[in-house]
């Protein structure tokens, strides 16, 4: 709890122990061991939240009986409420980037049937027989691309033919321009960094928006709160 305020880190430990309903017994040291303060501080702090009504204190002897006042349950109301509309708020993340030339690989490797197959099942469209390259141009997209590839939920199983093995791949459906579907790819054999993206779309982008080397593009992904935390902490099923 040591990344909160002392007081909302004690009003938490409190209510931990049940006490919005009764008092309950504690020491300083053992307060100041769960917010992660001085035995000196957490005594400090207990009166603070006592003098501003957020709780009760009783002492008998040498042992103290704390209980949370209704300003003291109210405030934790409200933080729960501002951390829930924060977990529970849709996650946007844009990515800005200009288009280049790449080695023409793309159109070669959606087109061999164990890609092209997977990407029609699992983006829900026929994928245009090509990539766009699309470089990125500040940090924080490329902070928001290396954030997708974390997410990335569709995958693109490796597979062999007759002449060689092929690697896999992630995808996560976004929005071309805000107008189009498409998909950004995470390939696990790339000789790009993480600096470039490959859109895999429905259309040819290039001929479709006019693009030619150089032209600034935008792509956004809308994630579900849920999904996205999950998947970010490992805890999805991906």
């Amino acid at each position: 709890m040591g990344l909160l305020r002392g007081k909302e880190s004690i009003l938490i430990f409190l209510a931990e122990g049940a006490a919005f309903a009764r008092e309950v017994k504690i020491t300083t040291s053992m307060l100041a061991k769960q917010v992660e303060v001085s035995q000196q501080t957490a005594s400090r702090l207990l009166i603070q939240l006592e003098r501003e009504g957020y709780v009760t204190r009783r002492i008998v002897g040498k042992e103290t009986y704390v209980r949370l006042t209704e300003k003291g349950v109210n405030e934790l109301i409200g933080l729960y409420a501002r951390l829930k509309g924060i977990f529970e708020r849709p996650v946007k993340i844009t990515l800005e980037g200009r288009v280049f030339s790449g080695l023409g690989e793309g159109a070669y490797y959606i087109g061999l049937p164990g890609y092209y197959n997977q990407l029609k099942e699992r983006l829900g469209f026929e994928p245009f027989l090509g990539t766009l390259n699309v470089r990125l141009s500040s940090s924080a997209s490329i902070e928001g691309r290396l954030l997708l590839e974390r997410v990335a939920d569709i995958v693109i199983e490796g597979f062999k033919d007759e002449k060689r093995s092929y690697g896999g791949a992630k995808c996560v459906k976004a929005v071309f321009n805000d107008v189009d579907e498409c998909a950004i790819l995470f390939i696990e054999r790339t000789h790009h960094d993480a600096s470039v993206i490959e859109v895999v779309s429905p259309y040819k982008l290039r001929e479709r928006y006019g693009l030619k080397d150089g032209d600034k593009v935008r792509l956004s992904v809308n994630l579900q709160p849920a999904f996205f935390f999950n998947n970010l902490l490992g805890t999805g099923n991906v």
